[in-house]
């Protein structure tokens, strides 16, 4: 492994939450590599300044437009395709091809660029996060086709458990169970640091969480997705207030249809992003969470925390059957979570395993 050349090709800083771990554990062990970062998002490396140290972008391309269309998007992705395709043959020239690791993560359309670059110039092609399906192509859309056509790609796959991993009974390459998802080992940091929550993200008493910023909700389904916020924000226990996520995409949405909060009769508290350990405590300290994210499935499962899924269908198991309903946005199954949350609230869950060092185990010894 100290001979190889590694890459993380990253995207979002949704992405770099889940592969803190790996970077870490790779510094830990004195392992050279570069960082190439996509220009999807602004990776905010400053959210891990106590966990992730000497952390700095080696490679960055052009960034996207903050302004949120779905043809601004797709010309942006096939931009950053050419455009890296080009710029990185100088550094991938003189490479064996053999000995370099080429790292994606999940989902992102910056995940299939880097699988594509990887690919094209017959690097190793790594992929953290494999194997989820929600087998469907239209939700969560573009990431389950994005996810698929990865799959095809990559040469080694590390599964966050065993379902994922028997998803890719059918694809090349080595398979292996890091018997949890890394984003685990961010958590648990995160969760565990003293800091107390930003005190101008959090209402005074009882509130519940609430996000909708995927695509195929506040671009594509926008009319549904109004009914469903209204009937949350109707039908919630009068006594809480309402934390609502305002994501680029969510804001555009909330705006371009109209939603007057202020009629809803019920506080709202308009929150931006935060960093992801005051949103770790914001959401721990809800009563729950409505949102149609999948990796806040995963962190309200190890929270034990009552999670409504406003989605039709999910990629993960986490949760299912025990804290997390997924609502398939049916009105019925909302209303019913929004009266008897409170049994669907579960004990945390506690896990030993560190997926990053079964990760580098393998990549340095595995092959």
């Amino acid at each position: 492994m100290m001979n190889k050349h590694v890459y993380f090709f990253i995207g979002t800083t949704a992405e770099l939450i889940k592969l803190a771990p790996v970077i870490k554990e790779a510094q830990k062990r004195k392992i050279k590599y570069k960082i190439i970062s996509s220009g999807q998002g602004e990776l905010l490396k400053g959210e891990f300044s106590g966990y992730l140290r000497n952390f700095e972008v080696n490679i960055a391309f052009p960034k996207k437009s903050k302004k949120s269309s779905v043809l601004m998007f797709a010309f942006w992705a096939l931009r950053t395709l050419i455009y890296s395709y080009f710029s990185l043959r100088k550094e991938f020239k003189d490479l064996n091809k053999e000995n370099s690791l080429f790292i994606v993560h999940g989902d992102t359309i910056s995940s299939l660029i880097g699988a594509v670059i990887a690919s094209a110039y017959g690097l190793k092609l790594v992929h953290v996060e494999s194997g989820l399906r929600s087998f469907n192509f239209l939700e969560p859309f573009p990431e389950e086709l994005s996810r698929y056509i990865i799959s095809q790609l990559a040469e080694i796959h590390f599964c966050p458990n065993e379902w994922s991993l028997n998803n890719l009974n059918n694809t090349k390459g080595v398979k292996i169970n890091t018997l949890n998802n890394t984003l685990i080992e961010t958590f648990y940091w995160a969760m565990n640091r003293k800091e107390k929550l930003n005190k101008t993200y959090k209402p005074r008493g009882k509130y519940f969480v609430l996000i909708m910023h995927r695509q195929e909700h506040v671009i594509f389904g926008k009319k549904i997705s109004a009914q469903i916020i209204k009937l949350i924000l109707k039908d919630s226990k009068r006594n809480l207030s309402c934390v609502l996520m305002t994501y680029a995409t969510s804001l555009n949405f909330l705006n371009a249809y109209g939603l007057n909060l202020r009629q809803t009769g019920r506080n709202v508290f308009l929150t931006p992003r935060q960093s992801y350990e005051d949103f770790m405590k914001l959401l721990s300290n809800a009563e729950y969470i409505c949102t149609d994210g999948g990796s806040n499935q995963e962190e309200l499962y190890y929270m034990g925390k009552p999670c409504l899924l406003l989605r039709r269908f999910t990629e993960r198991k986490e949760g299912l059957g025990k804290n997390v309903v997924l609502s398939k946005l049916n009105e019925k199954v909302i209303e019913d979570f929004l009266t008897n949350y409170k049994k669907y609230k579960r004990d945390s869950v506690h896990f030993r395993t560190r997926p990053s060092k079964i990760i580098l185990n393998y990549l340095v010894n595995g092959y």
